[in-house]
């Protein structure tokens, strides 16, 4: 074989490998879905961004934020020592709409009825029918736990990834008041990606 026919050869190897290549990394490219997730503590006069593990005293406020990147299912599930509840009725909510629980004005309130107040957020650009059941009056917290780990082996993100690149803010938080610096916290939330879907969790420790 001379030289020019195995550098032909190389080259058209090369361009096969490449092209093989390409449809694959497309794809997971296109399966990435990504969200800006937040929730607002407000603790007598001074508020400020959770962080999962972080501690809550009773009577502490808070509000949770999630703005998807495109259009997505938004569920919220709160699980404290008894049982797993959907705290919103999930819609397919249109690209850069941010949602604002309880609202934009109003807070939750711990209680300090539990010990743990954790908090699960799930953006899916399709409908998890299995969150239906979530609203079932006895759906224990067991059930939820496995329904949860399955989510997040589906939304894990198998290659290596870099720094998220920042998307833009394209909506406001409607209702929301701006003494209380919603808008300002709305856009300084951290990205969050997944695979398929993203499932974001807060688990706090309540004292009292």
């Amino acid at each position: 074989m001379n030289a020019r026919l195995k550098t032909l050869l190389f080259l058209s190897l090369s361009w096969f490998t490449l092209f093989c290549r390409i449809p694959q990394t497309m794809a997971e490219e296109e399966n990435i879905v990504r969200a800006k997730v937040g929730i607002l503590i407000k603790a007598a006069d001074k508020m400020k961004s959770a962080k999962n593990r972080d501690r809550l005293m009773v009577g502490d406020l808070f509000r949770i934020y999630v703005h998807p990147e495109a259009m997505s299912f938004i569920y919220v599930v709160h699980g404290d020592n008894k049982r797993a509840t959907l705290l919103n009725m999930s819609d397919l909510k249109p690209q850069g709409s941010i949602l604002a629980l309880p609202s934009g004005l109003d807070f939750y309130q711990v209680d300090g009825k539990s010990p743990v107040e954790a908090f699960t957020i799930i953006c899916s650009p399709i409908e998890i029918k299995e969150l239906a059941t979530l609203t079932e009056p006895k759906m224990s917290l067991n059930k939820w736990a496995a329904l949860e780990v399955d989510l997040m082996q589906k939304s894990k993100i198998t290659l290596a990834q870099g720094s998220e690149p920042p998307f833009a803010i394209a909506g406001s938080v409607r209702g929301a008041d701006q003494r209380e610096g919603s808008d300002s916290f709305a856009g300084q939330l951290q990205i969050f990606s997944g695979r398929n879907l993203i499932v974001k969790k807060y688990e706090f420790q309540v004292q009292k």
